[in-house]
């Protein structure tokens, strides 16, 4: 959540040039969401549509337990006007991808962000390095239409 809080918050602040906002927010236990007290501001707005999942509730969980792809049926989008902006493990990219495609998100629309591979930040320690692509120079985000064949980078 991290590297989408600022560009949620610009979203917000400037909430007249963008249409539904929906927030969809995976977590292994409750414990791990991170801006509490953001996600409830976001919650009790109502233009702000906030979904969340945990893998594993504790005693106090009501909502919905499972990945964050598992949240996808709840959501309904214009997907000509939808834009995605993906973070999290790599490996859930595949899943998360696939659900937007199944809504119909182009994709030239769906963003996913790398910044979990980079370590010395000028391209020298090839820690970010997927296939011809550092991630640390040309990133951390990218277009999925830019990184889409790249298997290495979903690992």
């Amino acid at each position: 959540m991290a590297p989408l809080r600022s560009l949620i918050n610009q979203v917000l602040d400037e909430r007249g040039n963008y249409g539904n906002v929906q927030i969809l927010y995976g977590v292994k236990s409750p414990a791990e969401f991170m801006f509490k007290e953001e996600l409830r501001q976001w919650a009790q707005r109502s233009d702000v549509e906030l979904h969340l999942t945990v893998d594993a509730p504790d005693l106090g969980w009501n909502a919905c337990v499972g990945y964050v792809s598992t949240l996808f049926p709840e959501v309904k989008v214009d997907p000509r006007n939808t834009v995605a902006a993906i973070i999290g493990p790599p490996v859930m990219y595949k899943s998360v991808i696939a659900q937007c495609k199944v809504k119909g998100i182009a994709d030239g629309n769906l963003w996913v962000s790398f910044e979990r591979r980079m370590r010395c930040g000028v391209g020298k320690c090839g820690h970010c390095q997927m296939n011809h692509i550092y991630t640390c120079q040309r990133g951390p985000a990218f277009v999925y239409t830019e990184i889409k064949g790249l298997e290495e980078a979903f690992a």
